[in-house]
């Protein structure tokens, strides 16, 4: 894995009590301090591998957490001191399905701790991301399936085709238009459709 890109909330360079902590600066991974509560549409331009969040130095933090993982989809590892109150709402949150992978250090976690979570984090993250592409593929090619069958069926009954023919008219206009099977048999679909409605409005599909 190259060196991981970190991004930072709720940390304080200037303040004593939310410094970065020493282990993470260790690492010398390349960290972004982030001062403030940026948009979503600067958190999805950003390719961080991991986001670390100090709760004490953020409103509504699990909130926060929670859109990282609707926006992001990377891991979010929370450093807390000790003594801090657990975060509003946290168990509902926790509950929805666009929270992130995530997990808990306190901020004095040594070196070591910080780094093998933080390993684990981004290669659990990493996986479902892949696993969640290859069921989006899966779920596009069983649609593109259904659209190419429902085509291959008008040709057939409009033409009396056989199957094979049926598909191999499609494959032939396809190659021929240089455009994606998929697409000529929505076009196939549609021009039926519009073709239909013209009949019924006509009165000739009444008897």
């Amino acid at each position: 894995m190259n060196k991981p890109e970190v991004i930072v909330f709720g940390f304080d360079p200037a303040g004593p009590g939310g410094r970065l902590p020493g282990a993470l600066l260790d690492t010398g991974w390349s960290i972004l301090v982030q001062v403030g509560w940026p948009s979503e549409q600067w958190l999805a331009r950003r390719q961080a591998d991991l986001f670390v969040m100090r709760p004490a130095g953020i409103e509504r933090p699990a909130e926060r957490t929670r859109t990282l993982g609707r926006v992001t989809g990377r891991p979010v590892l929370w450093m807390v001191d000790p003594g801090d109150p657990e975060p509003e709402g946290l168990w509902q949150h926790l509950a929805s399905e666009d929270w992130p992978v995530w997990a808990l250090l306190p901020a004095d976690a040594p070196k070591w701790q910080l780094v093998a979570v933080c390993r684990a984090l981004m290669g659990s993250a990493g996986r479902l991301q892949q696993a969640r592409q290859m069921v989006d593929e899966a779920m596009r090619k069983l649609e593109d399936r259904k659209i190419i069958e429902r085509a291959k069926g008008i040709l057939m009954d409009r033409f009396d085709l056989a199957e094979s023919e049926a598909y191999k008219r499609l494959r032939d206009t396809a190659m021929r238009q240089r455009k994606p099977l998929r697409e000529i048999a929505q076009s196939i679909i549609e021009f039926t459709a519009l073709d239909e409605t013209g009949y019924r409005r006509s009165g000739r599909g009444r008897r």
